[in-house]
């Protein structure tokens, strides 16, 4: 993921709700060679800037079990 490219901000919308970068499936996460964490998308194979994964949200969010199980299954 280090050699991807930044996702341009026309890219991602911000949002309030459930339906952010971290909680789609195409969402992940690395470190570089310096111990730091990378944010991306696998989708567009494209790195996320330090915190938009929680306060934006691109059209390609795609649910995870959240669909199929309810937002919090363990809360019922």
């Amino acid at each position: 993921m280090e050699e991807w490219s930044f996702v341009d901000d026309k890219e991602l919308q911000g949002w309030k709700g459930a339906c952010l970068c971290i909680t789609c499936q195409h969402f992940a996460y690395g470190v570089d060679q310096h111990c730091r964490t990378i944010l991306g998308c696998n989708v567009r194979q494209k790195q996320l800037p330090q915190g938009d994964h929680l306060t934006k949200k691109c059209k390609l969010w795609a649910p995870t079990w959240q669909k199929e199980m309810g937002w919090a299954p363990e809360a019922g």
